[in-house]
């Protein structure tokens, strides 16, 4: 048996899952309409804490940056939305409170730490998060060995349902980490169309029966 563990996440309003390889979910962190300072994890604490003290109490236009350059400090300005690194420092300089003001990415809220699906279009880098679309995420485990192909000869290409569509169907052994009691599949489906999610649905061992009825008697 050749195990495959699949993420299943079904978007708001969708009646079907997308499906994506775990490799291809990451964590970023959003900070849009936020102004953030990143670090690097060795920065000196203290120091940071006297620049940003220093700012607090500035009477000119200095910016924080325009501080951290007097004292020789490497830093970087968040984008939007950064990659999750737990080491990496931060610093809020516009927090009223000074001492909640710095910290680690790891030490921000569950809520500030997002899983992205991130992929190619064919032309430009996507990305999908959950916080935003999501509705549903489904872990599951797919035995690879049982898989039962829906593609037909249509007299020119393979396809199943529609032209440049293409099908199969998967034994599911676990769903969440439980292992399957009663007989399951995943119907996943592929398309040869540039930036076209695979998608899948989640079948009973009826439906499946009553699927690849329907295919081989088409």
């Amino acid at each position: 048996m050749k195990k495959k563990e699949i993420i299943l996440w079904r978007l708001v309003g969708d009646d079907y899952y997308i499906v994506i390889d775990p490799n291809d979910i990451t964590k970023k962190v959003s900070f849009f309409e936020t102004t953030a300072y990143m670090f690097d994890p060795d920065i000196d604490i203290n120091l940071l804490k006297k620049c940003l003290i220093e700012y607090k109490n500035r009477e000119d236009d200095l910016s924080f940056g325009d501080i951290l350059d007097k004292y020789g400090i490497n830093y970087e300005i968040a984008d939007d939305s950064e990659f999750f690194d737990p080491d990496v420092v931060l610093c809020f300089p516009d927090d009223d409170d000074v001492d909640y003001a710095i910290c680690t990415m790891d030490d921000l809220c569950e809520d500030d730490i997002v899983s992205v699906f991130r992929y190619w279009d064919g032309s430009n880098m996507q990305e999908i998060w959950f916080d935003v679309c999501g509705d549903e995420e489904v872990k599951i485990v797919i035995d690879q060995d049982s898989k039962i192909n829906l593609d037909q000869w249509d007299g020119s290409n393979w396809m199943f349902k529609r032209r440049f569509n293409h099908g199969s169907l998967y034994r599911i052994i676990e769903i969440d980490d439980e292992p399957i009691k009663e007989e399951k599949w995943l119907l996943w489906e592929w398309s040869q169309c540039q930036g076209a999610l695979d998608t899948g649905q989640i079948l009973n061992k009826e439906e499946a029966k009553k699927l690849i009825d329907e295919v081989e008697n088409s």
